[in-house]
Formats: structure tokens, sequence, C-alpha cells
């Protein structure tokens, strides 16, 4: 048996398609191509090789594993006859032991976003939409951005950081270690996601986890992946992003409410819940 992660163009795919093994295919999603066209032309090629192999695979898989409807319906529609869906597997470290109920935010509000510096990830909107919520709401607030970039893309990040001054407001982390991203978690008000293609949203989940409200651009698996436990927007424009922020973090109540649900909705895609249903569905066909 092979299982397949498809994830971008492989040079291996010849072979697994020519084996005798059983072959199933694990589906994350392939970023679109197009975001990455002006920024990096051979990772868009290696990412247009990965969409038609992905193809090439349907006829041949026994069965697809997709980490969210919205990736299934990809499949589906690429030829895929039994597709599955089963949240990523991930571990979640601990939470905050306390149950203090959150208090409107003054000031000095701290925004989080956590994803690679890429462009359909669209930290440079996000960041357009900060410096609109620190003019009109709080000077005071800052935004940290956690992740590894793109190195052209990262390199305009920095520069509209410095075009709008403010390189004493927005911190670019770049990669760090797993405690060290779980404190900015904790310690974090609100996580604001305005990326335009996931296909599940691991960070979604850790911001759940650890209590966090999030005010995320209603795009792909967000939806899916939140639950209808995160407060949705279907807008980017920067003044409405800053002014849902501001009234999520001046209404105790909108407060709670969103970190209650998200405790919920992080359960409900826990690394043991989808443990058990990774082995509900692998199990016959390594056993039969």
């Amino acid at each position: 048996m092979i299982i397949y992660q498809a994830a971008t163009g492989s040079s291996v795919l010849e072979k697994v398609i020519k084996s005798n093994a059983q072959l199933i295919v694990n589906y994350h999603n392939i970023t679109p191509a197009t975001y990455f066209d002006q920024w990096s032309p051979d990772l868009a090629s290696e990412l247009r090789m990965g969409r038609r192999q992905l193809a090439a695979l349907a006829d041949r898989a026994s069965l697809a594993i997709a980490d969210s409807e919205y990736n299934a319906a990809e499949l589906r529609s690429l030829g895929f006859s039994d597709v599955e869906v089963i949240p990523v597997l991930f571990k979640l470290g601990e939470k905050k032991k306390t149950n203090k109920r959150l208090e409107p935010i003054q000031s000095g509000s701290q925004w989080l976003f956590v994803g690679r510096i890429v462009p359909n990830k669209a930290q440079h909107d996000l960041i357009a939409a900060f410096a609109v919520y620190q003019k009109l709401y709080d000077q005071e607030a800052q935004l940290t951005l956690i992740g590894t970039g793109l190195a052209p893309y990262e390199r305009a990040i920095q520069e509209l950081i410095r075009e709008l001054e403010l390189q004493e407001s927005v911190t670019l982390l770049g990669a760090v270690t797993e405690e060290k991203k779980r404190q900015h978690f904790l310690s974090s008000d609100v996580y604001v996601s305005l990326s335009e293609h996931e296909g599940f949203g691991v960070p979604l989940v850790e911001a759940m986890h650890y209590g966090l409200p999030i005010v995320a651009y209603e795009v792909a698996a967000i939806k899916e992946t939140l639950g209808g436990k995160g407060l949705l927007i279907d807008s980017k424009k920067p003044t409405e992003v800053a002014t849902v922020v501001h009234e999520v973090l001046q209404d105790s109540q909108i407060l709670n409410s969103l970190v209650n649900d998200g405790y919920q909705r992080a359960d409900e895609l826990s690394f043991e819940v989808n443990v058990e249903s990774y082995k509900k569905v692998l199990s016959p066909l390594i056993f039969s």
C-alpha cells in the first residue's frame, strides 16, 4: 500500500502510478499557481504540475482522503470516486488554566496571524487593515506575523511596513518554536485572517484552542474549518475590517461568545478524534 501526499509536482509520481501497490491519496490542497506567477515562476510551474498529476491519480487511486469538504469537492471534480473527509492530524499544546472572562480591550490590542509569508495568505491586506485600525481606534495596537516567507513577497511586505511607518507596530517573527508560538496565541487579543486561499487552516484551530476570538475573511475552507465559531466577513476593505475588529474587542459579550464557541470547535477537531477517523477508514484496507 502507498499513501501518497499530494502537495506539489513530484518526480516519483510515475513510479507510484506504475507500482502494483494499492494507492491512497492524502490531499491537503494545492495552492492555485496564479498566486505565484509574479513572485516565483518556478514554484508556480511546480504547482501546475502538481495539479496535473493530481488529476492523473484519479483513476489509479482506490481511496482519497481530504482534510476538508472543500478539498474533497476538488478531488471529486477531477474524477476521484471514493473520497473521505478527515481533518488534519495535529496536536495542540496546553490551554490557559484560567477561565477568566474577557473584558473589552481599551488600548494596546494585540493582533496575531500565523501562516507562511506568501501571496495567498494576503499579509499585505492584513497590514493595510491593521494600519487603519491603529489610526482610527488604537494607536498602541500591535500586529505579530508568524511564519517563514517566499523571499520576494516577504521583501514587499517589509517595504509596505516601512511605507506605512509601522516598523514599531508590526513584527515579522519568521519561524518560531511550538512553545513560542503557543505563548503568542495565549498573549494575543484577536486572530485576524484575510487569507484568500485555505484548504483547511490549522492556525485557525490553534487560535480557537487557545481562546482567541477570530475575525476571518470568508473564502475557500475557512467557514468549514471554523464550523460557525468565528466571525466571518465578506469584505477585505481596510476600514471595514478595522471596524469589525474594533467592535469585537469592545463587546465583552461577543468576545466571550467567540472564545467559548471556539473552545468547543477546537475539541471537535482534536487529534484524538481525527486519529479514530483515520483508523476507521484505513483499518479495513490494511487488514483485509
